[in-house]
């Protein structure tokens, strides 16, 4: 039994996370609103050269998909190139890029065999493009995703008219009618708003490699993936620090035509190990910031979740679930509706209902299923 005393210091405690965490949240809104009022780059007359870098496995479901829309971009095919790195893959990718390099030979398209090297598969795969690549700017995506018309645009803009190093952008998972999907698509909107938000207090911390670009040479001058070798992901949150370490300036592009767009994973038990890999990536981070904020949103969901069983044993605890939550939903609506708004996405409160219910409950299954065990990540299994 718990007594009306521990009950109360247990409701204060809860409330002074959950003010931690609001205080956070309000202080990442007020972020993005900095970015809001940012006005969006004119496009100049194109000018910056891109080597775009896709590391592939398996993806004779997807990669046309891609490639079609890389050929629809508004740029000159004169200026930007393609590498696609297959790593091993099983299926028809191999076959499927051939086909597609015959039919569109305005297009510079590189098929590459991922060989053997001292990164894991996928870094090894984006380290060999770059070392290959006959521009200054590597663009990195994934086999799974699709561009917009004015993606090159974006960054050549950026570019022309600043000195970064690295230019980050976003990615938006589709929906469909899943509820997986839904889900998906709600927490990559969280992440990116994390993203952006730390971007507009100058110290980035997350980006994605789905739609990322930087200078090969600031790339090999820092040596992004040294310590980090055998970490079977991170190639992005790992070159974003790396090149903000050894003083490269670093940028961000917030608006909707820079987004490009990524299928949702399939089933649960591929979205689990997804998270386990993320959840590894991230405790990689040489980031005290990363890991803290980390820490304070498992301890946010860890609240609502014994909350809700002490609730059995006193019903107080039932009333502070209901009043938390409440205004949680109302806060990180907030924050994330603004995120939306952004990305040209629309913010649907009833679907962002649902995925809040089941949101504690998820959060912290993935974060405790990955302190231990290994991952499985195209059809390979890793330990970190």
């Amino acid at each position: 039994m718990v007594s009306n005393f521990q009950s109360m210091i247990w409701i204060l405690v809860f409330y002074g996370i959950l003010g931690l965490y609001f205080m956070f949240i309000g202080g990442m809104g007020i972020g993005l609103s900095r970015l809001q009022k940012k006005s969006f780059l004119a496009y100049l007359s194109p000018k910056t050269q891109f080597s775009i870098v896709v590391p592939m496995r398996n993806e004779a479901g997807s990669i046309l998909k891609l490639l079609e829309s890389i050929s629809e971009v508004s740029y000159p095919s004169g200026l930007f190139e393609v590498f696609i790195v297959d790593d091993d893959s099983l299926d028809e990718s191999w076959t499927q890029v051939r086909r597609f390099q015959a039919q569109h030979r305005e297009i510079k398209i590189y098929l590459l065999s991922n060989s053997e090297g001292k990164f894991t598969p996928k870094k090894n795969a984006i380290h060999k493009a770059v070392q290959l690549a006959h521009t200054d700017y590597i663009l990195t995506t994934d086999a799974d995703v699709q561009v917009p018309e004015y993606w090159l645009k974006e960054f050549d803009a950026c570019l022309q008219t600043t000195d970064a190093k690295l230019v980050a952008g976003g990615v938006v998972v589709s929906q469909n009618r899943s509820f997986l999907s839904v889900y998906q698509h709600y927490d990559m909107l969280s992440l990116q708003a994390f993203g952006l938000a730390s971007f507009a207090y100058k110290k980035p911390v997350i980006c994605n490699g789905a739609n990322l670009c930087y200078d090969k040479k600031a790339y090999l001058q820092a040596e992004v993936y040294k310590g980090y070798e055998q970490v079977a992901s991170g190639d992005d949150v790992f070159t974003l620090q790396s090149l903000r370490q050894n003083g490269f300036k670093i940028e961000f592009l917030s608006s909707s035509s820079s987004v490009v767009w990524t299928e949702p994973v399939k089933s649960f038990s591929g979205l689990w190990q997804q998270r386990k890999r993320w959840a590894k990536k991230t405790a990689s981070v040489d980031s005290h910031y990363v890991i803290g904020v980390g820490i304070l949103v498992t301890l946010v969901q860890l609240t609502f979740v014994v909350a809700l069983v002490l609730g059995f044993w006193d019903t107080r605890f039932f009333g502070f679930v209901v009043t938390a939550f409440m205004v949680k939903l109302a806060i990180d609506g907030w924050y994330l509706s603004k995120m939306a708004k952004m990305q040209n996405l629309i913010f649907c409160w009833t679907d962002f209902l649902k995925v809040s219910l089941v949101y504690p409950f998820l959060t912290l299954l993935f974060s405790l299923s990955s302190l231990s065990g290994s991952f499985e990540w195209k059809g390979r299994r890793f330990s970190k």
